[in-house]
């Protein structure tokens, strides 16, 4: 089975292709007075006739991008002098999470006048990258999910963007990642809760039930046995370090103390999370020791059937929308039966920048990124949930992509979101908190070491002291 998957059909192809060749005009990669490949280089290129290649320039002829020239070629027209460019700063993933190419190419064919340059940011340092590029003036609107968001917060910035109207159309939680005060600063524009994604052949063939919302974390290493005894391969496979996928396990272990263990030391409910965590990723019969570079090397895993488990998003099912992969999604376990669910939530908007130069062109890209047509596109062409719920709960198009049979198990999973906030860390702690884990599960701390720092770091500071940052004890 192929990893990654092609466009399976004409239209997309082709709306691929007049896309693609629209943004590289928009954005100057392809210059005015420059000539596009030949039709036949095209057609090979975008994997279309000659026919389709042709339709597809008599496209951007009409949207004025470029020009027949008879025996000569296409040429890129010059540009509109009065057309406004607006810059609009946002990780890779935006291009698989909602096809954002897609929807900046539609918002240009509305816009006309309004070029939206799209520029992809540091991943590594992506709140610090944007920061920079905002204060140069080289930024119009910029994307950030809800944990960028609490960091861009936490690092006192929120005065670099504008304040937003409240839009009821929304799902009310994915605004409520954004509020500062009372202010909303971010327009969401999709989210997910993290969940358990599974092969159901896999399990099938094993002859094991598939999960359902009952399931507790000892539920799952049991069934993940059964199935790493009934395939030969490993079970279920994440990045346990991520601060996406770890702090899952503290948030279900909960804040506040618990009754002082033997010897007088009292512990962190949250540690019990991290206590099975480490029981789940130690178990080498059912968890791979294998530390994947990022999480596209998880969704390949999956993907291959290299394992029949993995903790994921919406925006991680993307992948598998036009692959022939038998798989499904159920609510995460808990830590014991009966325990109520809770799962972390992931929110993706943008923000206005409050010193544009193009605010007016500014604001409007970026409400249509959140308008009822736009939320529709997302909901038709992608697998991730729109944050407009009518646009959410619309009817699915048959056969048009590989969705979970579960796919609206996010309507009920509602009470069990959570943000990375209600952990009560900082995103700074809990980015240095993660290599604390990775030093622990590779031998060069020991476990005192390791739960007395998140210990003494989420316990209230005695009065008249403050916390010191976290630092590493060898």
């Amino acid at each position: 089975m192929s990893y990654k998957s092609e466009r399976p059909t004409f239209q997309e192809r082709m709306d691929h292709f007049v896309n693609v060749i629209r943004t590289d005009i928009l954005n100057d990669i392809r210059q005015e007075g420059t000539y596009l490949p030949s039709e036949s280089t095209l057609a090979k290129q975008f994997q279309l006739s000659n026919k389709s290649i042709r339709k597809g320039l008599n496209q951007l002829v009409e949207e004025g991008l470029i020009v027949k020239i008879d025996r000569v070629g296409s040429m890129v027209t010059p540009h509109s002098r009065e057309a406004i460019t607006i810059h609009f700063g946002c990780p890779l993933s935006l291009t698989t999470d909602f096809m954002i190419d897609d929807l900046i190419a539609e918002f240009t064919r509305r816009n006309p006048g309004i070029h939206v340059r799209r520029i992809t940011l540091n991943t590594l340092n992506y709140v610090r990258s944007a920061e920079e590029m905002i204060q140069n003036g080289l930024l119009d609107v910029v994307a950030l999910n809800s944990p960028q968001f609490q960091e861009w917060h936490e690092l006192g910035l929120t005065p670099l963007l504008e304040e937003l109207a409240s839009d009821n159309a929304l799902y009310p939680i994915t605004e409520s990642a954004f509020h500062v005060d009372g202010k909303v600063y971010v327009r969401p524009v999709s989210f997910s809760p993290v969940v358990l994604c599974y092969n159901k052949q896999h399990f099938r063939e094993a002859g094991i039930p598939e999960p359902d919302s009952y399931w507790s974390w000892d539920d799952l290493i049991g069934v993940t046995m059964r199935l790493a005894d009934s395939r030969g391969r490993h079970g279920i496979y994440f990045l346990p370090a991520s601060e996406n996928r770890y702090s899952i396990f503290l948030l279900q272990g909960g804040k506040g103390r618990t009754e002082p263990k033997s010897g007088g030391t009292g512990r962190l409910n949250m540690l019990e999370g991290l206590d099975k965590l480490h029981e789940l990723i130690n178990n080498r019969h059912i968890f791979p020791n294998y530390w994947a570079q990022g999480n596209d090397e998880t969704i390949r895993l999956f993907a291959e059937g290299q394992v029949s488990a993995i903790l994921a998003t919406y925006f991680n099912l993307n992948e598998f929308a036009h692959m022939d992969l038998e798989y499904d999604i159920c609510p995460l376990p808990t830590l014991h039966l009966g325990d109520p669910q809770k799962t972390l939530m992931l929110t993706i908007g943008t923000a206005l920048v409050r010193r544009s130069p193009a605010k007016e062109a500014a604001a409007r890209f970026m409400e249509f990124l959140s308008s009822a047509d736009a939320q529709l596109l997302i909901r038709r062409k992608t697998v991730s949930i729109p944050a407009r719920k009518e646009a959410a709960e619309a009817a699915d198009d048959p056969g048009e992509l590989n969705r979970p049979s579960r796919y609206f198990m996010y309507r009920e999973m509602f009470p069990s979101f959570a943000y990375h906030k209600e952990i009560g860390l900082q995103i700074q702690d809990l980015r240095t908190f993660s290599r604390f884990l990775k030093e622990y599960w590779s031998g060069m701390i020991d476990v005192c070491v390791l739960y007395n720092k998140l210990e003494e770091w989420v316990s209230p500071p005695q009065k008249g002291k403050t916390k010191k940052p976290i630092t590493s004890q060898r």
